[in-house]
Parts: C-alpha cells; structure tokens; sequence
C-alpha cells in the first residue's frame, strides 16, 4: 500500500518537473524572440532616410525593393503620412509635386488603412487638383514648367487608386463639390495625354456610381466626353472610355435620354460610332454598338441612324466577328431602325449577306440572338405582307435565293419552351404565307410542319394561328391542299374543330379548311406490289411492307397519311377448318378508324381458307374492281394464288372493298381514288354526323352547349354531299326553329341570363342562312313557321332598338308560336281607328275604359305635328292605362305587366358592345334567310313565299329594321333587305329582259346577294362568289367602236376580282376560285393590286395596278384587239391583258369575298370618269338589241316654240274641271314654283297626248281649265290590271282612290292649306263646291273626289312629314307601265299611281295625268300619312299636291305595304338620302319605323285573337 503511494508521487513530481521544463524553455524562446525583433527593429531605424534613398536606387534588385519596403512602412505611419498630407497643403508647388507623388506612391502601392481618414485624404487630393489648375493658388512656383500637369496626373491617380472598388469613397468624393466639375473641366482644357487619361479613368469610375449620374449630367458630362469621342478618334483607350460613360449615363432612370441623344447626334458622334462598330477592339466595338442602340429604340432619335449610308454595312460585318452580346445589340438596332420605316427595310432585304446570316442567328441556339433574330424576320415579314409588288420582292429576299434555309431555321423553334417565341414565330409565319405565290414554295421548305406543330399545343392564340395559316394555304391550289393531307394536316385540323377553344373562330377556320380539303383533285395514288416472297404498299412515295406469308393486314391512317397497324396471320398445321373465321382485332375495334385504309394480301398455303375466312368482313358494291381472275366467286381463290385487296374500313369489322385482285403470277396494281371523297368520309364520320346527333338528341331548350355543333353546321353546309347528311337529318329543321322561337317568345331582355340560348339561336339562324340558298330548303321552311320565328326575333330587336333611340317603353303584345298571347316588353301601341271605336292599346281592345278619356287620347295624337310629340303622346296614354287590362276567352294580357327591371333597362340609353354585336348579327342572319327564302328562282314558287312572308310579317318588320339602325349596320343589311322587300311586294315576275344589260341572276354563286335592279351585288358568306352579266362583247366590233367600257362603284375595300369571263369559267365559291383564277377570265384585284388570268400557282408576275379603298371607281375597258386595261378613280393604270380572243364572247364579271359589296353601271346612269373616256369607246349597256318600235318616243319628238295651250298637259295639282275657277287659279299660284320645274323639264309638244297603254278610257282637255281629264263611263270596267299590276283581288272601282271620309285638320299641312280642305265639309257642300257629280262603281262610293296640299312656300305651309315614304329611280324607258302605290295586306283595297315612261306621264289614282321631265331620269316617291291614311305622290322630291285615300275609309287605317308589278327596281326604302327632304330627319325615320312595328303587332294579335 505504501509502495503504491510512493510510486503515484514520483509519478507527479515527474510530470511537474516536465511541465516546469517546457514552461521555462517556452519562455526562454519568447524572450530570445523578442529580443532579435527589437534588434531588427533597431537594426531598420538605424538606417537613415537617406541611406535608404541611396539603397532604393541600387542595381540589387532585391536590396532595391527592401529599401522601397522600408520607406514605405515609414512612411505610412500615421505621424508620417499626416507631415505627407500637410505637404499636399503646402504653397509650395514643388513640395507639393513630391507629396502628390508620394501620396500617388503609396495609395498605389500599399493597402492603406486610413483609419478614419478617407474624408480629409480626398479632400486634400481634390484641393490639390483644383489649386494644380490656378497658378495663383502656390505663392511659390516651381521652376519645373510641367509641375501642374504632374501634380494633376499624380493627384488623379491617387485618387483613382483610393476610390476604384469603394462606393463610399466615391461618395465621400461627390461630396466634395467642386471635385467633379474640376475633373471636367481638366479634361476639356489639358493638353497632357496622360492627364486626360487619368481623368476619364476617374470619372469612368464616378460614372458606375449609381449616385454620381444625376451630378455628372448636371455638371455637363454627356456634352464633355460627347465631344471627347470625337476629338480623340483614334485612340481606342479613350474613346472606348467616351462611349462606356454616355450609355451608362443615357440610362440614367427619369433622365430625358432624347434630349441629350439629340446634343450627341449634334456633335457627329454617330458617325464616330458607327466607324467603331468594325474595330479589332471588342469592348469598343461593343459601347460604339451599345451608343447607337441607344438611338435605334427612341423613336424620335432613330432618323439620325437612317442618314448614315454605311451603318448597315459595318454592322453586319460587326455581327458576323462579334460575340453573342454584340450579335444581339446588332439585331436590336436593326430591328427597331426597321419598324415602321420600309426604305430601311429593303435596305435590310436588299444586304444579301445579312438575309444569309439570319438563319444562322436561328440556329445559335442563344436564346437572346434566337429571339431578336426572330423579332427582325417578324418585322422584315411584315414588308412583305403588303399585297403589291414590294410586298413580294420582299418575301422573295427574305427567304434567299434557294435552300430555304430560314424556314428549316424556324422549324426547331415550333416546339420551343418559350411561349412568347413560338408565338412570335407563328405570327412571321403569317405574314410569310400572305404571299399566295409563295405558299408552294413554303410548303416544300417544310413550313406545314411549324404549323401542324402549333395546332398540337394547348395554347388558344397558337391554335388561332395554326387554322388561320391552314386556311390560307388550302385556298391556294390543289398542290398545296394535297400537300397538308400528306404531311397529315387532316388529323390536325379534326382535332382543331373537336377542341374546347376561347376563340371560336379556330373550330370555324379549321372547319372552312376541311370543306376546301374535300375539293382536292389531286388523287391518292397507291401502288400495291405482291410476290411470293415480298410484298409492299407504296402511298406518297412511302413504303409499307406486307412480307409475311399467309394473311397480311396494314391499316393506312388517313387522318395522319401514316401506318396504323399492321398484323399478320398465319397457321402452320397441315388442316385448316374451311370455316375459319379470322379475327382480326385492328378492324373490330374501329372506333376513330373508321374511314381508314386497309390493305390485305394473301398468299401461301392456306390462302383460299384465309380469303373465306374475311366472308363476314368484306362487302362488295357497284363500285368494286377486279382484276386478275375475275370469273370466280370474288371469296374464292384457287391453291398457290396470291390475293390483294384494297378496301376502306366502313363500321366495325366491316370493309368496303375498292378493289380485289387475285392472281398465280405476281400482283402489281396501280390504283388511285379521290382523295377528297376520302376527305368528306372522314369528316362525315368524325364531325359532321356526332354534331347533328348530338344537335337531335338534346332539346332545343337544354342548357348543353351546342354552339360548336352549330357552327361545324354552319360550315359544312357548303359541301354539296354534307348538305345532302343534312338532307337526310328529319329533325334538324324543326330543332333550329325551335332555337329561333325560344328567343322569339321570350325576348332578348328576357335572356340576358341565358346567354347560351342566345347563342343557340344566333347559331341556328346562321345555319339557315346557309342552307336556304338552295331551293330544297326553301320550300321546306316556308312549310313550317320558320319565318315567323324570324320575324318575331326582328321584331324583338326593332323594339329595343327604339326605345334605346326614342326612350319611351310602352307594352307590347306579341302571339306566341301557337297564337296565344304572351306579354312582352314593347315599344309602340297602334293608334286608334276611328273616334268612336274602343282603342287598341297594344293590340289589345280596352272596354272598360272611359270614353272621354280615350277622345282625348285620339286628339293629342292627331294634334301631334312632330314625332317628338306623337310618342310623348303615346308615352302619357299609357300611363294612364297602366292597370287597364282585356279579357278575350280564357286569355288574359296585362298591357303593361313590365317588370320595373326590365322597364328601366329599356329607358337606359346605354348597351354593351357584347349585346349590341349580337343584335347586328342576329338581324344580318335573320335578313339573310328571309331574303333567300324570297330569292325563288321557280316562278311556281314565288307568289308562295310572298304569302308566306307577307303572312308572317316580314314586309313591316325588315322595313322597320332598315330604318332603325345604326348607319354602319344599314351599310351592311340595306342591300339583302331591299331586295326582299321589293320581291315582297311585287307582283309580277317576269324574267330579266333581253333589252336591259345587268348582271345575271340566273348565272352567280348561290350565297352571292344581287340587288333588285341587277346592278349590285354583296357577299355575306365565306365562300368566294362569282357573277357574270346576262349579255357579253359581240364577237366582232363596228368601224365606228373602238371599245366598251363600264364603271364599279367600291362599297369595300377588301378582296375583289373586278374583270371579263367567258362563258367556260367555271366557279368554285368553296375552293375561293373565282374571275381571274380561271384560264377563262381574267380579272383586276385592288386590294392585292393583283392581276389574275389563270390559276395562282401558274400566275406568277402579276402584280398590276394601285391598292383601291372603300368608294372609288374601277373603270374597266376592253378594245376591239381584245386589250382589256383598268382605270382607279379615273387614272389609268395600263393594259392588263392582251389580245384576248374576243371570239369567246367576254361577259364583265366580278368574284367577291366576304362582306364586300360593289355597283356596276354599264351605262344607264351617268359615268363618274365619262367625260375622260377614250374616244371611240361606248358604255357597254349599248350592246344590247335595238329596240324596235312603231312610235315615236317623246325623246324624238320636236319641240315647238309656240306652245298649243289646247294640247298642253298640266299637273294634276290643279283644281276639277269643274272646279271655282278663282280657287283653281289660288291652288295654281300656290304650286307654280313646282309647276315651273317641271315644264322647264318637259318639252312642249304639237301632238296630241295618247292614252297609256292598256288605259281605254278617252281624254279630253278642258279650254277653260288647260287640264286633262278622263271621261268615265258608268259602266267603265278599267282596272290597274290593265296596267301589269295583278295584285288586286275581286270587284274593284275603275278609279283606285277615292275622297276622304273624314275631315281632316290643316295641322298636317300647314295653315295655308285650310280653304282647300274644308275639315267639316260634307258631301253636299263639297258638291256645292264645283266638284260635279261623282260617278260611283256600285252606286254609293265615290270615284273622284280630291284633297290638296297646301303650297310649300306659303307662309306657314310646309310638306307633309309622311308616316311612311318610299322612292323609285326610273333611269330608262320601258314598254310596260310602272305602277307604284300602297296596298292592304290582303290586296284587296290600294290606292296606286301607274308611270307611262315611254309617254313620260303619270297616270294618278284619280286617273288623271302628269308630265314628268324627259331628259333624264326621274325620282317618283309614294307616301302614307296615317292618320288619316291617305296616300301623296312626291316628283323628284317634290310632292303632287293631291291626296287619295283607299276604296274602304277604314283601310287607310289597317297595316299597309307598298306594292308595285316590276321587281327590278331600284327602290329607296331609307337606306338612302330620299329627294323629299322631309322623309330624311332621324326622328322621322324612327316614327316610320314605330308604325310599322305597330303594324306588324296588330296583325300578330288579330291572328292571336282569330286563334
């Protein structure tokens, strides 16, 4: 134990002694240490400063540097270097030159910490800078001459060395105020090279500080080194420095950059700059680009750029030897100096080098260079949209001579990441194609490929794009269409109509392709090889392999042009059941196969097995082939023969076979099939028959969407063999109109919360649009209540687009679709009939009412002289009927149940654009088929729809609509709605004459809408329409004729094709093949400045001509050598085409894409450019046959100086005959300024007046009154119908108007007119009057009696507002009278007037004569005023003082509607300016438009009621 003790304090007096040890020795070593230091040290400070001025200039270099070592430890002790810096302050100069370069010395050399210094250092440094630049500030000199610029080199390097990396100093720095402009200053005055290097390395410094621009610019930096750039050209150094600094300050944020880019372009720095651009400097040449991308993205600075010749050329060498940095400066520059400036732009085109590097630009794979690359091919491009010869010159260069190396550039980019590239390269795209003679050229270069690429991503605007460039391409020629089938363009384009897209116009566009695709000529060729030992299917040079033995299938996708599946079968075993039946599972489960190809080969050694085995699957037809061995059972096949069949997959597990051929020997067949018949199979099966299913199935009132249905309808309806599928569909009529009358029924105010059935409708009506320009559907539609339903929708929208402009909502009545009564929101109540009768408010009678009240109702309408105050009129009397209600039956209507939403949405003057949109389209639709319904080509026909539509209201309600829109909107639906409404009221129908020359209805496109006077036409659809005249040139020309020539008057400026056709061009509105795109025609197009003579892809120098805009004037002639030559606006633009075969008989012609619209005059009308014609060139119009006649028309009739007042014909406006000769003379002084018009118009004749044609009733002329009358006999039977006008049913009066009824107050005339009227004047007294015996058809009407207007231009007179007006322009003469006038719905009462244009007179109702000027034409207006229904005659605007009212009092009061027997007329229904003037103000417009609203409800509640 004691051992143990022993040995453990051993053990730790042991390890104390160690550790005393390593501690003493420790120790030891630190003092010896520190003992050496403080030898070194006194060693060091024993050395004399200028001992170590002598060391530091020794030859030993490391002696050298331990002396320069040791100086500057001393002297950055703080007691030194504070004596350095006092020296800096001395007034010595030379002291302070040697505390500058010590200073200079040691900021350069040492790391100095300052400690706290920094501030007092730049001071110092600043001071002595400043103090170096003023000789006065040293009161000793050195006697060194270049001490100041030293001590300014040696003062900027030491600042520079301080402050270079520290923002803080540079801070410090700026605080010194006078530091900066110093420098500055320095700069603009040294002459040291080194100095001003120093300097502008210093403010080079300054300018990274974000802090120092605002200083700097202030101080007048950007003019300084502006100028410096200039004046050391040369040296890279300094310039380099110049440019760096003026980018990094024009970017100076809220600086106005174009003011100071101006001060730079003022001092030729661009110049300097753009030399740069090619410099062996990279950093140079890099700000010398970075300063002239300056100027290219201000707008207002870029024209500096453009006046510098050279530019382009240094920058496309600079992009070519630069890096990638540069290359994109370079392509932003050219980029924004392209934008909007086409002279650069084909600068840029016309740098062939340059156009051969952009495809290397593309393929760099540098996202910037890619994308700026991109962005300068986007906006060359768009030089070449335009559609002249510039436009394609441009494309031309843009894409290079050959090799298309821009196009395979962009293809990689279609399936980029970056959805802004793609979508930019989608757009260049877009203007590439715009070049129709290029398409081809695209194609080939692989540009279906980009496209098809875009329509795979799920992107709406790229899928915009993908079906806009698709149709464009397939209008182009059937190469190109066949080329997007093959590259597998139909899968793409079914996919486009199936997808879910915010833009609808892609499910359209891909649909209208489609339709162009299933006019493909081009056939699909396919070559089927089989062997015993191989075999192969070879379709677009492709080959696909059918090798096996025993039986084969391959399955050809035609949507993708590519093998589907291929399968082989083959049984090894010795027996085969002969009853096998195969299954083959590519062709049980078709699904989307359906309308594949399927090739089939057998061969082997159970082959005849194999063919028996396909008895259930193969079907044969009509149109099934054979060849080899054609004598045996098509299922039978002999042992060791081959079989091949080619079929289409027609339904699961079933083929229809195209052909079948078997053969011992090998099979070598060389088929080919309609590829357009392919086309339509599959998109009959894929779109066409699950839309109409889909559109059968559901309710027409269902809440599923079927908007893309209807709009594949729509398209598709095009296709002559879809529209049979639509043909054959039994309720696809009757579910469209059911669409149309769920809108009719509940009104449009009531469906702004079911905007899908709004869209339904729209959907509908545009699918009838379509289709009822064939005449199947027209008479199927005008057999069920379809123009009813449309009717109603306009009548929907004419109410609310009057009680937005006038801002009066009354209730109105409408029948439903089965004639019961429904209250809707309505605009106008129909005024009453008579004062004793009950008033019909809103259609509805209203017994309960008192009778005082209802009295003075009726006379504050009649009171009522302007619209304003009729409907504040209407506007009170329905307010005082607002709890009145009627009771008929079981049906009760409340006249005004308005919901107070609805009320105050109807005075609210403001719509949305969405709302107002869809109404202008609903209208357009709805005018659109009521006019193809009316367009019967089949005489048998058209008196059916006349009643049909008459019946149903379509005369008042498209009348009512053209009057209450917009003026933009009246431009579009004028024309479709004035032709319906001159066939409606038209009644008879003759074929187009012989006589006349206009264009043929009988030979256009059937969407193409042609105006009832043949002279114009307009395009609604999207296809492409085509019209030729009914006369063409004559085969050879007269000695005297040196051409023809006629006018087209533009009302668009889109894509037209004005120009000559024969009779052999053929239309092909679906393929947008029109005149000019036929070898037949030839034609001018404007919009393109094309012209056209054949095929596009065969028409390759054709650019002609100016770009025309809306309202000019195409003049088109054509010369005896058959030169046909074009005029814009009366220039002429050269001959078009020569030497035309005039043989061929040249109609003029024209083709009009969608909602374009153009007038033709051949002649008949005055030529705009007719004075400029060539001589020896007549109007076209006189081509047509002579017309013989036995008479002497009153044109050749010689006037006679004396005039024979016994033979002088007067207006009618002159009193009775038997008439107070006082009051005749008032009445006639009352209208003698009318009078002098027209006997200034008309030439006084010798003869006698012949009775108009078919008019047997003799004229006599009274001496005493100089007025022509008609000697009526009692049992005179002389009817309008004797005058072509057959609309007249049963017993009528040999006059057809008659006296007024009732009185009627001189508030409608003015007051000048109140002795002629007489209010209360009875029969007798008017008999007392001078009026004579009235002769009578039955006894008891009268026949003659008359009213007057008062004098225009009395005081207090006026013309009459009429409550209807309409006018007809008569241009040239007729052998068959016009008859003109206003007639009841039933035709059985009218009150007309008939014009004898041959004799130049009108025949009035009260059968007495007018003369009408004859030396030009002539304007006849008709005119209602209601009350009191009478009828007036207006003569080029100026009104025959007469009033006629109807046979029956009461039928002045009931809806009426024009009427007329020829229905080529151009009538003016308020689509244009009327001559009488009072017709044309807007409120009266709107109030025409409020009657015949009112009209059409009162006839729909009196067949409600009749129900």
């Amino acid at each position: 134990m004691a051992s143990n003790v022993r040995k453990g304090l051993v053990i730790a007096a042991g390890a104390v002694v160690i550790a005393g040890s390593v501690s003493v020795v420790h120790l030891w070593r630190k003092w010896i240490q520190r003992r050496s230091q403080k030898l070194e040290q006194r060693i060091e400070d024993g050395i004399g400063m200028e001992q170590l001025s002598i060391l530091a200039k020794s030859s030993n270099v490391s002696l050298r540097r331990s002396a320069e070592q040791l100086l500057l430890d001393r002297i950055t002790r703080r007691e030194n270097f504070k004596f350095v810096l006092l020296c800096c302050r001395s007034q010595d100069e030379e002291q302070v030159l040697k505390a500058c370069t010590v200073l200079c010395v040691i900021l350069k050399s040492v790391d100095y910490r300052s400690g706290g210094m920094d501030t007092y250092i730049l001071n110092t440094l600043a001071d002595c800078l400043v103090r170096s630049m003023d000789a006065s500030s040293f009161t000793k000199r050195s006697s060194d001459t270049s001490a100041p610029e030293r001590i300014q080199r040696m003062t900027l390097a030491a600042i520079f060395d301080f402050v270079c990396d520290s923002d803080e100093k540079k801070e410090i720095l700026l605080n010194e105020t006078e530091s900066v402009g110093a420098i500055l200053n320095l700069v603009q005055q040294t002459r040291s090279k080194e100095v001003l290097r120093y300097a502008m390395f210093l403010l080079h410094q300054m300018a990274k500080c974000g802090s120092a621009h605002g200083y700097m610019i202030q101080s007048g930096a950007i003019p300084v080194f502006a100028s410096l750039s200039v004046s050391q050209h040369g040296d890279n150094v300094l310039q380099k420095l110049c440019f760096q600094i003026l980018v990094i300050l024009l970017n100076t944020p809220g600086l106005n950059v174009e003011v100071f880019l101006k001060q730079i372009a003022n001092q030729r720095v661009l110049i300097r700059a753009a030399v740069s651009c090619k410099s062996d400097d990279g950093e140079l040449a890099y700000w010398a680009i970075a300063l002239l991308h300056e100027f290219a993205i201000h707008s207002n600075t870029k024209h500096y750029l453009y006046t510098m010749p050279f530019l382009l050329g240094n920058l496309q060498k600079a992009l070519k030897s630069n890096p990638a940095q540069v290359q994109r400066l370079i392509l932003r520059i050219i980029s924004f100096m392209a934008l909007h400036h086409d002279k650069f732009k084909s600068e840029v085109l016309d740098n062939s080098q340059l156009m051969e590097h952009l495809p290397v630009c593309l393929a760099s794979g540098e996202p910037d260079i890619v994308h700026w690359g991109l962005v300068l091919v986007h906006d060359l491009a768009v030089a070449g949209s335009d559609q002249d010869v510039a436009g394609k010159s441009s494309l031309e260069k843009l894409l290079g001579p050959s090799e298309d190396a821009l196009i395979k550039a962009m293809i990689p980019l279609a399936v980029g990441k970056d959805p802004n590239m793609v979508r930019l390269m989608a757009e260049t795209l877009g203007f590439l194609c715009s070049c129709e003679q290029l398409h081809f050229r695209l194609v080939k270069a692989g540009v279906l490929s980009i496209i098809l690429g875009l329509s795979m991503m799920h992107d709406s605007d790229l899928a915009f794009w993908a079906a806009a460039l698709l149709l464009n391409l397939a209008m182009t020629s059937g190469e190109v269409k066949f080329a997007i089938l093959k590259a597998g363009g139909l899968q793409a384009l079914v996919e486009l109509c199936l997808g879910d897209h915010e833009n609808s116009q892609v499910t359209t566009m891909a649909a209208k392709t489609l339709v162009m695709l299933g006019f493909t000529e081009e056939p699909l060729k396919i070559h089927l090889h089989c062997d015993s030992e191989s075999g192969n299917v070879n379709i677009h040079n492709k080959n696909f392999y059918l090798s096996h033995p025993g039986i084969t299938v391959m399955v050809w996708d035609t949507l993708i042009s590519d093998e589907l599946v291929c399968q082989n079968f083959n049984k090894e075993d010795s027996e085969v059941i002969p009853s096998l039946a195969l299954d083959i599972p590519s062709l049980q489960e078709a699904g989307q196969n359906i309308g594949n190809l399927v090739f089939i080969t057998i061969k082997g050694k159970h082959c005849a097995a194999y063919l028996q085995g396909l008895k259930g699957v193969l079907h044969f037809n009509e149109d099934t082939s054979f060849s080899g061995i054609t004598n045996l059972d098509p299922l039978t096949l002999p042992d060791n023969h081959m079989c091949a069949i080619v079929s289409q997959l027609s339904a699961p597990n079933r083929l229809d076979v195209w052909h079948l051929d078997k053969s011992d020997k090998p099979i070598d067949l060389q088929l080919q099939y309609s590829y357009g018949d392919i086309v339509n199979n599959r998109v009959y099966q894929l779109l066409l028959l699950p839309s109409l299913k889909c559109i059968d199935s559901i309710p027409a009132h269902s809440p599923i969407s079927r908007v893309s249905e209807l709009e594949l309808l729509e398209v598709f309806a095009c296709h002559n063999m879809h529209l049979q599928t639509l043909r054959d569909s039994k309720k696809l009529l009757d579910i469209l109109t059911d669409m149309i009358w769920y809108c009719a029924e509940k009104g449009f105010e009531s469906l702004e919360s079911e905007p899908l059935a709004v869209a339904h409708c729209l959907g509908a009506l545009r699918v009838l649009a379509v289709i009822t320009t064939h005449e199947y559907y027209k008479s199927e539609l005008l057999d069920k209540d379809t123009a009813s339903a449309i009717v109603s929708l306009l009548f929907n929208l004419v109410n609310i687009w009057l009680a937005s402009q006038i801002g009066q909502p009354v209730e109105r009545v409408s029948p439903g679709r089965q004639g019961d009564t429904i209250p809707m929101p309505g605009m106008l109540t129909p005024r009453p009939v008579s004062r004793g009768d009950a008033l019909a408010t809103g259609g509805v009678l209203t017994d309960e009412l008192d009778g005082d009240m209802l009295e003075n109702t009726e006379e504050s309408l009649l009171k009522s002289q302007t619209l304003e105050d009729t409907i504040s009129s209407l506007g009170s009397m329905v307010q005082q009927l607002a709890h009145s209600t009627s009771h008929h039956g079981r049906e009760t209507v409340n006249v005004t149940a308005v919901d107070s939403a609805v009320y105050t949405e109807l005075e609210s003057e403001a719509r949305t654009d969405d709302q107002q949109i869809m109404y202008t389209r609903v209208a357009k639709c709805s005018a659109l088929i009521i006019n193809n319904l009316a367009s019967h080509q089949n005489p048998d026909t058209i008196k059916t729809s006349q009643i049909v539509l008459n019946k149903a209201g379509a005369t008042h309600m498209l009348w009512a609509v053209l009057l209450s829109s917009t003026d933009d909107f009246k431009n579009v639906i004028s024309l479709p709605i004035c032709y319906t409404l001159t066939r409606l009221v038209t009644t008879d129908f003759p074929p187009v004459s012989d006589d006349s020359v206009v264009l043929n209805p009988d030979d256009k496109t059937s969407s193409l809408i042609i105006s009832s006077d043949c002279l114009e036409v307009r395009n609604d659809s999207w296809t492409f329409e085509s019209i030729r005249t009914n006369h063409c040139l004559p085969q050879t020309c007269d000695a005297s004729i040196a051409g023809w020539y006629f006018e087209v008057l533009l009302m668009s400026n889109g894509i037209i094709q004005i120009g000559w056709a024969t009779k052999d061009c053929q239309y092909g509105p679906e393929k947008g093949v029109g005149i000019g795109d036929f070898i037949n025609s030839c034609a001018y197009d404007g919009a393109r400045c094309k012209k056209w003579n054949g095929p596009v892809t065969e028409t390759l120098s054709n650019d002609y001509g100016m770009e025309w805009c809306e309202g000019d004037v195409v003049s088109c002639l054509m010369d005896c050598n058959g030169n046909a030559s074009f005029w814009l606006h009366g220039v002429d633009m050269g001959v078009a085409f020569k030497g035309l075969d005039l043989s061929q008989g040249w109609h003029p012609a024209c083709s009009v894409s969608s909602e374009q619209q153009l007038r033709f005059n051949f002649g008949d009308a005055p030529f705009r450019y007719g004075s400029q014609i060539p001589s020896g060139f007549v109007p076209f119009c006189q081509i047509r046959p002579p017309k013989i006649t036995d008479e002497t028309s009153l044109e050749e009739q010689p006037c006679s100086e004396n005039r024979n007042n016994n033979a002088e014909v007067t207006d009618t406006n002159l009193t009775s005959p038997n008439r107070d000769v006082q009051e005749e003379e008032s009445v006639e002084n009352q209208d003698e300024s009318y009078d002098s018009k027209i006997s200034d118009a008309t030439c006084d004749t010798n003869q006698s007046i012949h009775p108009p044609v078919g008019f047997d009733t003799p004229i006599v002329v009274d001496d005493s009154t100089d007025e022509v009358c008609p000697v009526l006999s009692p049992d005179d039977d002389t009817s309008m119908a004797e005058f072509g006008y057959s609309g007249i049913q049963g017993e009528e009066c040999a006059d057809t108007g008659t006296a007024m009824e009732e009185p009627i107050t001189d508030e409608f005339f003015g007051e000048g007119g109140e002795e002629a009227l007489q209010p209360d004047m009875d029969d007798s007294e008017f008999q007392a009057m001078g009026a004579g015996d009235e002769e009578t058809c039955d006894g008891n009407r009268p026949i003659s009696r008359q009213l007057y207007l008062s004098s225009a231009g009395e005081a207090g007179g006026e013309n009459p507002t009429p409550s209807l007006y309409y006018e007809v322009a008569v241009t040239h003469s007729s052998d068959k009278p016009l008859v003109l006038g206003y007639c009841t719905m039933d035709e059985l009462d009218h009150v007309c007037a008939v014009l004898v244009k041959s004799d130049n007179q009108i025949v009035l109702p009260d059968e007495a004569l007018t003369h009408i000027p004859v030396d030009k034409s002539v304007i006849i207006g008709c005119g209602l005023l209601s009350p009191p229904g009478a009828i007036f005659f207006t003569i080029d605007g100026n009104p025959i003082r007469h009033l006629f009212s109807f046979s029956e009092p009461e039928a002045g009061q009931t809806p009426l509607m024009p009427c007329t027997n020829n229905p080529f007329l151009r009538i003016n229904y308020g689509q244009d300016t009327f001559a009488y003037e009072p017709a044309n103000q807007s409120e009266h417009r709107l109030g025409m438009a409020a009657l015949l609203h009112n009209y059409h409800q009162r006839r729909m509640v009196g067949l409600g009621q009749a129900r």
